[in-house]
C-alpha cells in the first residue's frame, strides 16, 4: 500500500458556521484504512460488493440508504480500497458537536456536517478535484425499512418532525448544478473566452483552466447503492451484556443500536452493497434548459457559488425558467435515485418468509402449516428466479440451501426463525407456526428491529413489485394439482446445482488435479421422458469417482419400456475430485433423496437401481418403509474389498484432517491415484476421504438390510477386482429371502453395467418390467 502523503492527492478544504476548517487530513485517512483492514479481519461482518465495479472509480457521488451507523465509515473505505480516492462524507451534525476530539477525527477523515456553511458549493468543489461524495439521503438511520407511506408513496420516518417525508433532493441538486456548470464551461470554450474559465478554476482551486475544461468534458455521475444486512438477530451479544453489568439501566434506544449493530459485527452477518445503474445526470437537463442557461453565461459571471444561489433569485424571467426547470428536475433525479436504491434490495430468504406472514395476517390468520409454508417459500424462491434482474442473496441462488426447505430447515431459515421465536412474534405449535398477537401491533421506531423484525424484513422488500407478484403467484400455485411442475423446479435445481459445483471448481487452485482428468462422458444428472409413460419411474445411481453418464446406455433400454428415468449426480460428482473430497455420505444421500422427491411428483411407483455405491444407497433407502418403493436393483455391492489396504484408510483420513487443522494444507495424502476401468467416466484421482466416506456408508447399510420388504434384485461379478465375492454372501444372508433374487456374472472386472456384461442390461430390465407387471 502506498502512503497517502505520496499518491499527490488534492485535499478539500472548506469553512464552516463557525470558520471551523474542514480539510480531509491524508494520515489520518491511510492510518484509518489501515485500522479498518485489520479490524475486518476480527469481524464477523461480511462485506460483500455487487454489480459493476468500474462505478466505483467513474462515480462522482455515492448514495446509500441507511440502516445502522457503522456503515457511515464502511463506503469512505470502499472507495478508498477499489480507487484511492479521498472521499467526503455529509453526516449529521450532531456527530460534531457531541465531542471536540471525536469532531476533530471526522472532519480530518473528510465527514461534514450538513449545518456547514456553503456545503452544497463546497462539496462540488471537491468534486471537480476528483474527490468523491458520500451521501445518505434518507437523512439518517430508517430503523423500520418502511418508506413507503399508505398511499404508497416514497416517504421515510422523521423522528425529528415526528412524520414521513420524502427523501432530501441535496445530492440532486449538487450533481444537477455540477453539470450546468459544466455545460457552462463548453460553451465558454466555444466562445473562446478563456479567461472567464480561468477565473472559475481559481475559484474552484484548480491550477488552470484546462483542468476545468477536462473535467466539464466528463459526465456527472451520481451511483445509487443499496445496503442489506443479513440476518437481523435479536437475541443479546457480548457488548449488550457487558455493558449491563457496568451500567444497569441503559438507555432505550442506545440498547437496541447496541443489540441490533453489535450482532451485525460480532456474529456472522452478509452485508451486501449493490451498486445500481449509474445516474448521468446530463440527461436530465434537456436542450433547451441547456440553450436558457447558455443565455444567461453572457449576462452573468455564473460562476459555480452563483449556481448555488440562484435558485433564490428570481428577479428575472430567464431566472425564474432556471429555477423552475432546475427544481423539476431535482425532483426527478431525487425519485430515480430513490427508486433505484429501494429495488436495489439484496432479497433473502427471510423477505419470502416475511412477506408470506404479513400476508397471513392480514387475512387475520391464527397460523399456517410449517409444510405448508416450506412448500410455499420454495416456489417463492423458484418464481424469483425467473426475475434475474432483482437481486438475491447467495443462499437463494445455491440450491443445496433453499432446497432443503422440502426436506428439512435451512440454516438461513432456522436462523430467522430463532428470531422470530425470540421476539415472541411465532410459536411452535405441533405442525403449525402459530402467530401471536404482537405480530400485528405497531413497533415502536426505535424498537422495531427487535421487537419486530418481520414487518422490517417485509417493509424492506415492499417497494419491489415483483416480490408482491411472487407471493401471489406461490399462494396460487397448488402443489397437489401442479406436480409436473414442481418436479420441473426440482430438476432444474439439479442441474444448476451441477453447473455451480462444476464452476466453482475450475478455479486455478485445483487446476493441478483437474488437468489430469479425462472424463468424456456426460456428467451432467439427466431426465427422461417416454412418449407413452407407463405410470413408473426409474432412478439409476452410479458408482463412487463416476457420474450419471455411468448408467445412460441402461437408461435408454429402460426409457423403451414406457419408464421415465431419472439419472441421479451424487452429490461431488461429475465435476473435480476436490469437489467430492468435501462431501460426507450424507450428501450422497441427500442427492438419492432429492431424485426420489422428483420422481414421487410423476408416480408413487418408483424403482431404485445403483451401482457399486450407488447400490449401498439404494439398498439403505430400501430399508425405510416409509418409500415403498416398487423394487431395487443393486449392481456389484461394495461390502467387503479387495483391497488389503483399505482398513489403513480410516487412519490416512483422520491423520489428513489433523494435519490441515494444524498446519491448513491438505493433508499428507488428500489424494490417491486411481487407474480406473473407465478413465473417461472416472476420477483418476480418488479423496481419501471419500473411501472413508464409503466404509462408513457399508456399516450403516449392513445394519439396516434386514428392514427390506420391498423386491430387491442382486448382481455381482464372479471375480470382481473391487468388491470382494463375499459381499453377495453377506447381502443374501442379510436380506430376507422371500423378497430377493440374484445372479452371478463371470467377469474379472467391475464395471459390469456399463460393459453390459452378460447381458447385464436385459437382467435389470426384466427384473424391473416383472415387478411393474405384478402390479
Amino acid at each position: 500500500m502506498d502512503d497517502l502523503n505520496n499518491n499527490n492527492q488534492p485535499v478539500s478544504t472548506l469553512t464552516g458556521p463557525d470558520t471551523t476548517t474542514y480539510s480531509i487530513d491524508p494520515d489520518t485517512f491511510y492510518w484509518t484504512y489501515q485500522a479498518m483492514k485489520v479490524m475486518f479481519k476480527f469481524l464477523k461482518l461480511n462485506v460483500n460488493t455487487h454489480g459493476d465495479d468500474t462505478s466505483w472509480a467513474n462515480g462522482d457521488i455515492f448514495l446509500f440508504n441507511h440502516f445502522a451507523r457503522f456503515e457511515a465509515v464502511i463506503p469512505q473505505y470502499l472507495i478508498y480500497k477499489k480507487t484511492k480516492a479521498f472521499t467526503h462524507a455529509i453526516a449529521t451534525k450532531e456527530l460534531f458537536s457531541s465531542d471536540e476530539l471525536i469532531s476533530k477525527y471526522l472532519i480530518n477523515l473528510g465527514g461534514i456536517p450538513t449545518d456547514a456553511d456553503n456545503l452544497m458549493f463546497h462539496v462540488s468543489k471537491g468534486i471537480f478535484k476528483g474527490i468523491k461524495l458520500i451521501a445518505f439521503p434518507e437523512g439518517g438511520i430508517v430503523k423500520d425499512r418502511r418508506v413507503l407511506d399508505d398511499k404508497g408513496r416514497y416517504r421515510v420516518y422523521s423522528r425529528s418532525h415526528d412524520k414521513r417525508r420524502k427523501l432530501h433532493t441535496g445530492p440532486a441538486v449538487i450533481g444537477l448544478t455540477i453539470a450546468i456548470f459544466k455545460a457552462s464551461v463548453r460553451k465558454l470554450q466555444e466562445q473562446g473566452n478563456i479567461k472567464k474559465i480561468s477565473l472559475w478554476a481559481t475559484e474552484i482551486g484548480l491550477d488552470d483552466g484546462q483542468q476545468l475544461i477536462d473535467a466539464s468534458r466528463q459526465p456527472t455521475t451520481i451511483i445509487p447503492c443499496n445496503i442489506t444486512f443479513y440476518p437481523l438477530r435479536v437475541k443479546e451479544n457480548r457488548l449488550t451484556k457487558g455493558l449491563k453489568l457496568l451500567q444497569k439501566k441503559l438507555d432505550k434506544r442506545l440498547s437496541e443500536e447496541l443489540l441490533i449493530e453489535g450482532n451485525f459485527l460480532l456474529k456472522d452477518t452478509d452485508m451486501d452493497i449493490q451498486i445500481l445503474k449509474p445516474i448521468v445526470i446530463e440527461d436530465y437537463w434537456s436542450r433547451w434548459e441547456e440553450t436558457v442557461t447558455t443565455l444567461l453565461v453572457d449576462q452573468s459571471q455564473y460562476s459555480l457559488s452563483e449556481l448555488f444561489n440562484r435558485e433564490h433569485k428570481k428577479s428575472t424571467w430567464g431566472n425564474h425558467i432556471y429555477s423552475m426547470a432546475h427544481r423539476h428536475n431535482v425532483e426527478k433525479i431525487r425519485d430515480t435515485y430513490m427508486q433505484s436504491i429501494y429495488s436495489g434490495v439484496t432479497i433473502n430468504i427471510a423477505h419470502l418468509a416475511s412477506s408470506l406472514f404479513m400476508h397471513f395476517i392480514k387475512q387475520k390468520k391464527l397460523h399456517v402449516n410449517k409444510k405448508k409454508l416450506h412448500e410455499l417459500l420454495y416456489v417463492s424462491a423458484k418464481l424469483l428466479q425467473q426475475h434475474q434482474q432483482l437481486n438475491t442473496h447467495k443462499t437463494l441462488q445455491d440450491p443445496s440451501t433453499y432446497r432443503d426447505l422440502l426436506f428439512k430447515n435451512t440454516d438461513g431459515f432456522d436462523q430467522f426463525l430463532r428470531s422470530v421465536y425470540a421476539a415472541e412474534l411465532i410459536e411452535k405449535n405441533g405442525a403449525y407456526y402459530r402467530f401471536t398477537g404482537l405480530l400485528s401491533k405497531t413497533a415502536d421506531f426505535d424498537a422495531i428491529r427487535h421487537q419486530n423484525p418481520i414487518a422490517v424484513y417485509a417493509n424492506e422488500v415492499a417497494p419491489i413489485p415483483q416480490i408482491a407478484e411472487v407471493i401471489k403467484n406461490a399462494l396460487s400455485f397448488k402443489i397437489n394439482k401442479r406436480q409436473h411442475d414442481l418436479a420441473d423446479m426440482l430438476f432444474e435445481d439439479e442441474l444448476l446445482e451441477y453447473q455451480l459445483d462444476d464452476a466453482y471448481y475450475q478455479q486455478e487452485k485445483y487446476h493441478l488435479i483437474n488437468q489430469t482428468q479425462s472424463l468424456t462422458q456426460p456428467t451432467a444428472p439427466y431426465i427422461l421422458k417416454p412418449k407413452k409413460h407407463n405410470g413408473e419411474c426409474v432412478i439409476l445411481i452410479h458408482g463412487l469417482l463416476s457420474s450419471p453418464g455411468e448408467l445412460s446406455s441402461l437408461a435408454k433400454k429402460i426409457l423403451q419400456r414406457g419408464y421415465i428415468v431419472l439419472g441421479t449426480r451424487l452429490k461431488g460428482h461429475g465435476t473435480s475430485p476436490w469437489d467430492l473430497q468435501r462431501c460426507r455420505w450424507q450428501d450422497w444421500q441427500q442427492s438419492v433423496r432429492q431424485s426420489i422427491k422428483i420422481a414421487r411428483c410423476y408416480t408413487k411407483k418408483v424403482h431404485l437401481m445403483g451401482f457399486s455405491s450407488g447400490s449401498l444407497l439404494a439398498l439403505h433407502f430400501a430399508a425405510n418403509r416409509h418409500f415403498n418403493f416398487a423394487s431395487i436393483t443393486a449392481c456389484s455391492t461394495p461390502i467387503y474389498f479387495n483391497d488389503p489396504l483399505i482398513g489403513l484408510i480410516k487412519i490416512a483420513d483422520k491423520t489428513n484432517k489433523l494435519v490441515k487443522a494444524l498446519t491448513g494444507t491438505e493433508g499428507v495424502l488428500p489424494f490417491k491415484k486411481n487407474e480406473p476401468e473407465h478413465p473417461h467416466i472416472n476420477y483418476r484421482h480418488i479423496p481419501i476421504s471419500s473411501v472413508h466416506e464409503l466404509l462408513k456408508l457399508v456399516d450403516i447399510t449392513k445394519r439396516r438390510l434386514k428392514k427390506i420388504t420391498c423386491p430387491v434384485y442382486l448382481l455381482q461379478a464372479d471375480n470382481d477386482p473391487v468388491v470382494d465375492r463375499t459381499s453377495m454372501g453377506f447381502l443374501l444372508d442379510s436380506i430376507n429371502q422371500q423378497v430377493r433374487q440374484y445372479d452371478w456374472v463371470t467377469s474379472n472386472r467391475h464395471g459390469i453395467v456399463f460393459e453390459n456384461t452378460d447381458n447385464c442390461h436385459q437382467k435389470i430390465v426384466a427384473f424391473i418390467d416383472s415387478q411393474h407387471q405384478i402390479a
